[in-house]
């Protein structure tokens, strides 16, 4: 029963497909067929029809001019609806677009109207469209018609009457609604009536046909009929044999098309899929904007950095979480990109969800279609780790500096002086061993100085001192000190042009070192009797030195990576020539810091000449500022009583050292007259002097007005065997130390005394402008120092003439001047306190070298400030 039903299944498929893919076939030969037996027919009925041809023959062309509208509307309509092509009653001047139904049926019975017959078909109805001028009733038959039909739509109306001058059997038909019409009708906006159903009568057809008295005529007139209805089948047929032609290709095309498209969406759909999986992957964090930089999606490594999810930050500014203090170099980062066009990389701190901070690397670029801003796309990576390991690295750096170079500085040293003899005469064998031994340890010397230099450069921290300086006497010098190392390769310098008075802003030492590089590695590569020529001449603006060899010049593949770090020609182990291959790279380094630049031009076999360009310098006036107020210093006296001459000059020292005016009392009658005669701020006492006993002497001061509040520091070296006898007792000592002295408590406890302070509390100065950061300052710091505060130059410099303190908390950009502008100002105090600069940008090495410490406003938390205000005031 299966395979029948599978069979017969197969078998409607196959036969459906033959017809939907020989439509045109399948309706000639259906059309051909009916055509001949309806003129076999006919032919048997001729003299029957004879009679009746009038009615029969109007009630065929209803019916054929019917069902050609139907099977129009069904096979064709239908069919082309969706695939491009218009059905509109304005077809002629379209492409792509064939007649409506209606408009078929009128034009096709024009057609058969124009053959000579006298046939006219009329469709007509009450509910015309507005494009059919003459679409409504005209007579009294036509509106009997509607009427009568639409009562009556099964039974048509005929009858003989005068038409127009002839007589003519008129007979009409109901136009129904069909199932294939109610959405065209109700859907059209010109539609006169949007309500039809299927079955309504929405018009009339009808036929009128001419009646002729001769009977011979009608088997001509039959087969002119015959004949016009054949063409009408032909013509129909080849329309609508083009019309599926056409709809056939578009098909096929449309077909290619959406499977295109469907091979172009899973593509996409697989690309999406495998971006997404790939961002959600990524080891970095990603960020997709608008293209005003507001967030539109970040991934789950970004949400994990920052600690705020995707919601929290869709709409909010590209830059959200960037520390404030890091805003505006990253902010000015970005509108950099945005001038250039090219793509932003920026290091910055990132303020996490939590509060805490971390170092990232900010990149983006912009999304473009065409000349169209899409948006921005980036990434944020956390680098805390790696800034971490630079830390680490410049740590180890230092150790290596002092752990290597020191021991070797030795070696050095010890090899000398056996080379020299001090040990005794050598043998020629130890001799020569221990000269290998010595060029050895210069060798190493010299890579661990370049490496040092490279790290230094690399990290930002080599120090240059730029000072004007004439250009000719330094290439001389460099010149002379490099004679020996050339003339043992059998090589000499000669300088073939020269510049005398020429003046470049360079640091001396480092330009030495860059001359070095380039003469040794000259004479190194020449041959044998040859000569480095050096020259100095103007190139453009700038000034340049030249360096030229003979030497076999460098090869084609190596010149791009001639600065590159531990680059050499020849980089085997057994390369005639010596060298780490650092020396270009740092010479590169030095000349770009100096304001410079280097390259080379050579040729091989012939020689090469490496040449770097300075600016040339020219004394200028440097603007004058405003000259610093006068000093006046007030150092305060500090009486030292003490028997012991040693002791009493030790006391002196430390006190003197920590600005105060140290005064000698050696027994109790010079005691009291100094204290008669002078005001002192403080005193040193030791308890057992020649004339003075501790506990009386300490009473009587404190019965004169004048000394009861003078403050008194005990140092005596017989505390450690007797107890404090006289604490308790009221006599206002500060603090009992005993012998050998600690500097740090004896000044604190004097400090303390003076202030009038038992807590021994610091003074600070902060320098700033901003008064909510001295406030914030301030309160940090409560309970280790007493602060006071100046906002502007003016102000800082009447304070620091005025009172003493322990540390001065300076921010570089004052209104009236700069910050560096008051340390030549503290540098006169007595004692000078040490400057803790607190600013919002970073210091240079030179600059840091200035003062005791600096820190950044955005880089620094709370507990780091108050450790570096507390420390710094404890050295005092």
């Amino acid at each position: 029963m299966n395979a029948v039903t599978h069979y017969l299944s197969a078998a409607s498929n196959a036969i459906t497909r033959f017809v939907f893919e020989h439509i045109v076939l399948v309706l000639i030969v259906l059309v051909v067929t009916a055509t001949g037996v309806t003129f076999w027919y006919m032919s048997h009925l001729q003299e029957r029809l004879v009679a009746t041809l009038a009615e029969q023959g109007a009630q065929l062309q209803a019916r054929t001019m019917s069902e050609m509208r139907a099977l129009y509307t069904s096979d064709v309509v239908e069919r082309v609806r969706g695939h491009g092509i218009e059905v509109t009653p304005d077809y002629f001047n379209k492409d792509a677009a064939i007649p409506l139904p209606a408009t078929f049926t009128i034009e096709l019975g024009q057609q058969l109207g124009q053959n000579g017959t006298g046939l006219k078909v009329r469709l007509y109805s009450d509910y015309p469209f507005p494009w059919r001028k003459n679409g409504g009733p005209h007579d009294d038959f036509e509106r009997e018609a509607l009427s009568s039909l639409r009562k009556n739509p099964d039974k048509p109306l005929g009858r003989f009457d005068m038409y127009q001058g002839q007589y003519v059997f008129r007979y009409a038909v109901a136009d129904r609604m069909l199932p294939q019409c109610i959405g065209c009708h109700n859907s059209r906006p010109d539609s006169p009536k949007k309500d039809w159903k299927v079955g309504d009568v929405r018009g009339v057809l009808e036929v009128i046909r001419p009646v002729t008295s001769l009977a011979t005529a009608s088997r001509q007139s039959l087969q002119q009929a015959f004949g016009s209805l054949s063409l009408v089948a032909v013509s129909g047929l080849a329309a609508i044999g083009l019309v599926l032609g056409k709809q056939r290709r578009y098909a096929r095309g449309l077909a290619e098309e959406i499977n295109e498209r469907q091979r172009v969406q899973a593509d996409l759909i697989e690309s999406t899929a495998r971006f997404s999986a790939m961002n959600e992957a990524s080891p970095l964090g990603t960020f997709v904007t608008d293209a005003n930089g507001l967030c539109l999606h970040v991934n789950q490594m970004y949400q994990e950095i920052t600690g705020y999810s995707d919601e929290e930050i869709h709409g909010k500014p590209w830059n959200f979480g960037i520390h404030p203090g890091d805003q505006e170099h990253v902010l000015s980062a970005w509108n950099e990109m945005l001038k250039s066009n090219g793509n932003l990389t920026v290091d910055c701190h990132l303020l996490r969800h939590d509060g805490s901070t971390t170092w990232v690397t900010c990149k983006a670029a912009a999304m473009r279609n065409g000349e169209q801003l899409l948006g921005y796309v980036g990434t944020l990576e956390d680098i805390s780790e790696r800034k971490q390991v630079e830390r680490m690295k410049n740590e180890f750096i230092s150790t290596v500096s002092h752990e290597l170079r020191t021991p070797l500085t030795s070696i050095m040293g010890s090899l000398g002086l056996l080379a020299g003899g001090v040990g005794g005469a050598l043998s020629g064998q130890t001799k020569t061993l221990v000269d290998m031994a010595s060029k050895n340890s210069e060798r190493l010397v010299r890579l661990i100085n370049d490496i040092l230099d490279i790290e230094k450069i690399e990290a930002g921290h080599m120090q240059f001192d730029l000072r004007p300086h004439e250009l000719q006497p330094l290439v001389e010098q460099a010149m002379a000190v490099n004679r020996a190392y050339a003339e043992q390769l059998g090589v000499t310098f000669r300088l073939t042009a020269s510049m005398p008075g020429t003046w470049v802003l360079v640091d001396a030492d480092r330009l030495m070192q860059v001359m070095t590089n380039l003469m040794g590695n000259a004479a190194k590569f020449s041959p044998k009797g040859a000569s480095v020529d050096l020259q100095i001449t103007r190139h453009g603006d700038l000034i340049r030195v030249a360096v030229s060899d003979r030497g076999p010049g460098i090869p084609e593949s190596f010149r791009h990576k001639v600065f590159e770090k531990f680059s050499q020609a020849d980089s085997s182990d057994t390369r005639p020539k010596g060298g780490t291959g650092l020396g270009l790279s740092i010479s590169k380094a030095i000349m770009e810091a100096m304001g410079g630049s280097i390259g080379f031009d050579t040729e091989e076999g012939t020689g090469t000449t490496f040449h770097f360009d300075l600016p040339e310098w020219t004394e200028t006036i440097p603007a004058s500022l405003p000259e610093l107020p006068t000093l006046v210093s007030h150092r305060q006296k500090v009486l030292v009583c003490e028997d012991d001459h040693d002791v009493s000059t030790l006391l002196c020292m430390m006190l003197e050292q920590a600005g105060y005016e140290a005064i000698t009392a050696y027994d109790g009658a010079t005691v009291r007259q100094l204290l008669a005669e002078e005001k002192f701020a403080a005193m040193t006492l030791d308890i057992q002097m020649p004339g003075l006993d501790g506990r009386a002497f300490l009473h009587e001061m404190r019965s004169n007005p004048a000394l009861e509040d003078l403050c008194v520091v005990v140092v005596s070296g017989h505390l450690r065997s007797s107890p404090r006898a006289y604490e308790g007792d009221g006599l206002g000592v500060v603090d009992w130390i005993s012998k050998p002295i600690d500097q740090g408590r004896l000044l604190h406890a004097v400090r303390a005394g003076i202030t009038g302070k038992a807590d021994g509390k610091s003074r600070v100065l902060h320098v700033e402008d901003d008064s909510d950061l001295r406030q914030i300052v301030a309160s940090l710091c409560t309970d280790i120092a007493d602060f006071s505060s100046a906002a502007t130059f003016q102000e800082a410099t009447v304070l620091l003439s005025t009172a003493q303190y322990d540390l001065v908390v300076l921010d570089l950009t004052l209104p009236d001047r700069s910050g560096w502008d008051l340390i030549p100002f503290i540098e006169q105090l007595v004692p000078r306190p040490p400057v803790l600069v607190f600013s919002a940008s970073e210091l240079s090495i030179a600059e840091s070298g200035r003062v005791a410490a600096a820190l950044v406003k955005s880089h620094v938390t709370n507990p780091e400030l108050l450790d570096a205000i507390q420390s710094l005031t404890r050295k005092i």
